[in-house]
C-alpha cells in the first residue's frame, strides 16, 4: 500500500481507495456531481466541464485518457465566470453512460448510483477545494436531487459532511480530521498542480 509523506505526518491511502480499482466509465459520475454535463449526437456522446483552474481541466482529462476517451482541453472565458473546460470527444462508449443520466432533454442522476472512491476523486478534481473550515466539494445547486444524492453518497463512504447552500457553496463542506483523513484515503495522490486544493 503507498503512502504519501505530508508534513503532518503519512497519508495511508486505503486498500478501498481509488488507486486500488481499475478506471471505468461508471466513475464519471464524479464529473457530473461537480457540474459536468452530456452532449448527444445520434449514437454517441461527450462529456464537458467547466472548471476553475487548469490544473483540473488537465487532470481530467488525464482521467478521460485512462479510461480509454480522448478529450481535449480548451481554455475559455464564459460571461461573467473564467475557467477551463474539459471536455471528451464524441464516442459510442459514451452513450450509455449519457443515457443514464438523461431524461428527455434533462439531466438527472440514474437510479441507484453508488458513488466509488474513483468518482469521488473525479469529483474532488473536478470541484473540490480547501477552505477555512474544513475540504469543500461543489454542486450545481443546493435544492435538487443530484446535490442530495451527492451528500447521501459522501455519508456512505463515512464522510458525513455539512450541506452549504449559499457561498461558499453550493456543495458539501467535509470537517473534523477524521473524515478529512479519510478523505485523503479515499481520493489518493496528488494531482499535479492542485497544492493545496487536494485533501491531505
Amino acid at each position: 500500500m503507498s503512502a504519501r509523506a505530508k508534513s503532518s505526518g503519512s497519508v495511508q491511502f486505503s486498500l478501498f481507495g481509488a488507486e486500488a480499482a481499475e478506471p471505468v466509465l461508471d466513475d464519471l459520475d464524479g464529473v457530473l456531481l461537480g457540474g459536468g454535463h452530456w452532449a448527444r449526437l445520434g449514437g454517441t456522446a461527450r462529456l464537458s466541464i467547466v472548471v476553475a483552474d487548469m490544473w483540473r481541466a488537465v487532470a481530467l482529462v488525464g482521467e478521460f485518457a485512462a479510461r480509454g476517451v480522448a478529450a481535449q482541453t480548451d481554455a475559455v472565458e464564459p460571461a461573467p465566470h473564467q475557467g477551463f473546460v474539459a471536455r471528451t470527444a464524441f464516442c459510442a462508449p459514451l452513450s450509455p453512460q449519457a443515457a443514464r443520466w438523461t431524461r428527455g432533454a434533462n439531466q438527472g442522476a440514474p437510479p441507484g448510483l453508488i458513488l466509488t472512491p474513483r468518482a469521488l476523486r473525479l469529483w474532488a478534481v473536478a470541484a473540490g477545494r480547501a477552505d477555512g473550515a474544513g475540504y469543500l466539494i461543489s454542486t450545481t445547486a443546493s435544492d435538487d436531487a443530484v446535490h442530495l444524492l451527492a451528500g447521501a453518497q459522501l455519508a456512505r463512504l463515512g464522510l458525513a459532511a455539512v450541506s452549504l447552500t449559499h457561498h461558499p457553496g453550493p456543495g458539501w463542506r467535509i470537517t473534523s480530521v477524521k473524515r478529512l483523513r479519510r478523505l485523503a484515503e479515499l481520493v489518493g495522490e496528488l494531482p499535479e498542480g492542485a497544492g493545496a486544493d487536494w485533501p491531505c
